[in-house]
């Protein structure tokens, strides 16, 4: 029995033959395209629920995507191909490599990074981090796979291309483009496990659209440095841990076991019960950092004064997330204790780099 077409069989029985390229613009900006996997490389039987991600090369994404050819000039490569629940430190660094070489390349105009959703912002926000501004990098994914009824992949893929090509997009270093919105790493999430508009910026909004065939942004771009330039293999280890209600000292000391610092994503605006606090003082009591944040995701995680008795940050010894999650905490953190910082210069990056400014 003959099976259905997917949307990638579809698309390339549409698209132009190989030669339509030699049409392409001279004009169009050349953008490399680095793939790692994700639902983007996913493909199924036909639903958008059950499918494999990461199976999909990226020279088959590219040749079932219809107009590509007329946004820009694409160079291809495949650095992973693996769900985004798999992404870890030796892509990451992997990654941040070629995307160095890239940049390199007075040829290449930007970089469009194809990756899986769960995970998609953490990379963004670590990429953010260890990257200057001047090239636009673009960070896009799906939550539908290709082989499913309306996959939203192409689209994506396409808006991410118009952004890294855009002279507007210069200077702004890292970005997410998901369902024709921009978002800035330091603020995006993903907020639903299906739907297509699953990413959001609840505190702050995004920073752009691509709703017209070219992005529009809303602000002026702010240019920088990299953060963190220098990423070395051997990174230390953070925890992460979740308080809850009957929360204890127990679960932090074993959130804590091996570990060179913790993040706790603690109730209300990062707290968490007294028994917690007094295994988080003999932690810090050891130069173990501990960052409190919010496990809701949002809002502003401050400094608690010392009017606050044993639950202030000067008697806990902790340092405040602000507006990271603990996903993105943690990578903060990760990146400032290659060097050794004291837990007030740590404070100093969480405040200029976790409260949505530079």
């Amino acid at each position: 029995m003959r099976k259905p077409a997917t949307l990638f069989t579809l698309l390339r029985r549409l698209a132009p033959s190989g030669g339509a390229r030699t049409r392409a613009d001279a004009a169009l900006k050349t953008v490399r395209l680095l793939a790692t996997g994700g639902t983007i490389a996913g493909a199924g039987e036909g639903s958008s629920v059950s499918y494999r991600a990461g199976v999909v090369p990226i020279g088959a994404i590219l040749r079932a995507v219809p107009g590509l050819d007329a946004v820009a000039k694409v160079s291809a490569e495949q650095v992973a191909n693996v769900g985004s629940e798999d992404v870890d430190q030796s892509i990451w660094l992997t990654l941040l490599g070629r995307i160095r070489v890239a940049l390199a390349d007075p040829e290449v105009a930007g970089i469009v990074i194809t990756h899986g959703t769960d995970t998609l912002e953490e990379t963004a926000y670590f990429l953010s981090l260890v990257l200057p501004s001047a090239k636009p990098v673009v960070v896009v994914g799906s939550m539908r796979p290709g082989t499913a009824t309306s996959a939203d992949g192409p689209e994506n893929l396409l808006d991410a291309l118009r952004v890294a090509s855009a002279d507007e997009a210069c200077d702004r270093g890292t970005m997410v483009v998901m369902n024709d919105t921009i978002f800035d790493p330091e603020m995006v999430t993903k907020v639903d496990v299906r739907r297509v508009n699953a990413f959001a910026a609840p505190s702050r909004g995004p920073i752009g659209d691509v709703l017209t065939g070219r992005p529009r942004f809303f602000a002026d771009a702010t240019p920088h440095d990299a953060a963190f330039p220098v990423v070395g293999p051997a990174w230390p280890r953070v925890a992460i841990a979740y308080a809850y209600a009957g929360f204890q000292g127990d679960d932090v000391r074993a959130a804590a076991n091996g570990a060179e610092a913790l993040v706790i994503a603690g109730v209300g605006a990062g707290s968490f019960s007294a028994g917690a606090r007094q295994a988080v003082k003999a932690l810090t009591a050891r130069g173990i950092p501990v960052v409190r944040t919010g496990r809701q995701g949002m809002g502003d995680v401050w400094f608690n004064p010392p009017s606050m008795g044993d639950m202030s940050d000067a008697a806990l010894g902790t340092i405040a997330g602000r507006e990271l999650p603990p996903a993105k905490a943690r990578i903060l953190l990760l990146l400032a204790l290659q060097t050794p910082r004291s837990r007030e210069e740590l404070q100093s990056l969480f405040d200029r780099y976790g409260a949505g400014g530079r």
